[in-house]
């Protein structure tokens, strides 16, 4: 049976697509990027051979963010679970020449459109490392509210000091 892959979805600026073998330079500038690493969960990749198996492992609610014009890479967005329909844990990370630009914030409203016209889930949460001051800023803005800061909670894997947000849909 095939795998059942992420649909495309655009957005004004932005492609969200698949991961393609084409996409492992970019990945691996994303990865290798002490800014970036800093805030993301567990302990990322930073090799091609891990790389290729990100991509073959993808699900489909794991999506690249392109840019329309050049198909390039320049982060990635997804649900990182789904649960009984109802609750989707949404995550996304960044190039880092790319912050600050509104990407972000483009690609999780467009998640959070497909979650809740195309998934039907009613209640969308993140869990964000407590020192991410951008990134809590930016689910603030998408009207997420903060329940909860976890002390040495699991982060994917580490522990960390992580802000636990919800919003419904």
């Amino acid at each position: 049976m095939a795998k059942k892959e992420a649909p495309i979805l655009r957005t004004q600026r932005l492609i969200l697509r698949r991961k393609t073998e084409k996409d492992i330079p970019f990945m691996l500038d994303l990865f290798n990027n002490d800014d970036v690493r800093r805030y993301l969960g567990g302990y990322p990749p930073r090799d091609e051979h891990s790389m290729l198996r990100m991509i073959r492992g993808r699900r489909d609610t794991e999506w690249v963010a392109a840019l329309v014009d050049t198909d390039e890479y320049i982060g990635e967005c997804m649900l990182l679970k789904t649960v009984d329909g109802y609750l989707g844990e949404i995550g996304y990370y960044f190039r880092r020449n790319f912050w600050g630009l509104g990407y972000a914030e483009e690609t999780a409203r467009e998640i959070m459109r497909y979650s809740s016209e195309t998934l039907h889930l009613k209640r969308l949460c993140a869990t964000i490392d407590k020192n991410n001051a951008r990134s809590r800023r930016l689910i603030e803005k998408l009207a997420f509210d903060l329940i909860a800061i976890l002390p040495e909670a699991d982060f994917g894997g580490r522990v960390a000091d992580v802000a636990y947000y919800t919003r419904l849909l």
